[in-house]
């Protein structure tokens, strides 16, 4: 009688859960980590917000005012860089990109790349309890707002802690710290002004077409394909991470289909992003590096004819095996 009183307690409190989930009222404490950030990314994806967005990694501090938008299905979102040596400007409209630069009169036609940017998180979310231990650590206040404060503890050395600032009210992130296993910040991004739900973000938009007037626009060309048919595997899967792109795009400058390629694999721990890139070997442009800033590490390293750059917000031993772990088909 006992464990069926249990099991009709804990639907119970699922479903609970999974309509404040739903219906965006605020979670629980005792929450999971899948429903604090399914919550988290409905809200960026489904609520509209204008704010202005700061990031500081390695001694670098950027910022960039955003502006997301929702029309029933539609997905409009533009984000203007404030700092740079020129003007920059990011247009979406649902998983259409046009990257503007206007000095140069230049716009790139993309479609929405796969590693998610500050607010949103990545698409294989729910599985970030698999990686790591969620701590309420109360709560607080960023850009005027009262948020709930999750620590993200990683459950091995091969991802970095992070801390989250939740909106309470919507969900939205609005503050997100990457921290080194003694503590200390390596990246923050943050919003220092937020209006969530405002009209200003409806008004911020641009009609992307009309914005293309007196620009010269590339698209370059890019497909979809799996990693095995282009005749790479991982011996072994690196704990935690899974497959969530490969994309064959052209290399930087270039929009000719038949010019070289580079192949772009991402994988996610529902957390952060490891990104693979495989192109073909150029002596001449190419040479050997292991690097990092703030949160991201970057290995660059010749294979035979190939030349592999690892980067991603994860320790360098991770990058590592990767690195390892990559090789070709037989």
């Amino acid at each position: 009688m006992s464990s069926l009183r249990f099991a009709a307690r804990a639907c119970c409190s699922a479903l609970v859960l999974g309509l404040a989930v739903a219906s965006g009222a605020p979670l629980p404490e005792s929450a999971d980590v899948s429903s604090w950030l399914t919550r988290m990314q409905q809200a960026a994806e489904q609520r509209s917000y204008l704010g202005t967005l700061a990031i500081a990694s390695g001694g670098v501090v950027s910022s960039s005012r955003v502006s997301h938008h929702v029309d029933g299905r539609q997905r409009y979102e533009r984000v203007e860089m404030l700092d740079g040596a020129q003007p920059k400007e990011r247009v979406r409209h649902n998983d259409i990109v046009y990257t503007l630069w206007p000095r140069d009169r230049l716009a790139v036609h993309e479609r929405l790349d796969a590693v998610a940017g500050f607010p949103s998180l990545p698409t294989s979310a729910q599985r970030a309890h698999e990686s790591y231990e969620l701590r309420h650590q109360g709560r607080a206040r960023v850009a005027g707002r009262e948020v709930d404060v999750l620590l993200l503890s990683p459950r091995d050395p091969l991802r970095f802690a992070q801390r989250l600032w939740a909106d309470r009210e919507s969900g939205l992130l609005l503050r997100a710290d990457v921290l080194a296993s003694g503590g200390e910040v390596l990246e923050s991004a943050a919003f220092s002004d937020v209006a969530i739900d405002s009209p200003k973000a409806a008004r911020a938009q641009v009609n992307p077409r009309k914005k293309l007037d007196g620009y010269r626009v590339v698209q370059p060309p890019t497909r979809h394909v799996a990693l095995d048919s282009q005749g790479w595997m991982l011996t072994r899967p690196v704990p935690g991470f899974e497959l969530i792109s490969c994309v064959q795009r052209s290399l930087e400058g270039t929009v000719s289909a038949n010019g070289p390629m580079v192949l772009q694999s991402v994988f996610s721990d529902g957390l952060t992003h490891v990104s693979v890139f495989i192109e073909p070997y150029d002596e001449n442009r190419h040479v050997p590096v292991s690097t990092s800033s703030g949160a991201a590490h970057v290995s660059m390293a010749r294979r035979g004819q190939w030349w592999l750059t690892i980067v991603g917000e994860v320790p360098m031993q991770t990058i590592a095996q990767f690195e390892a772990m990559l090789q070709r088909k037989p």
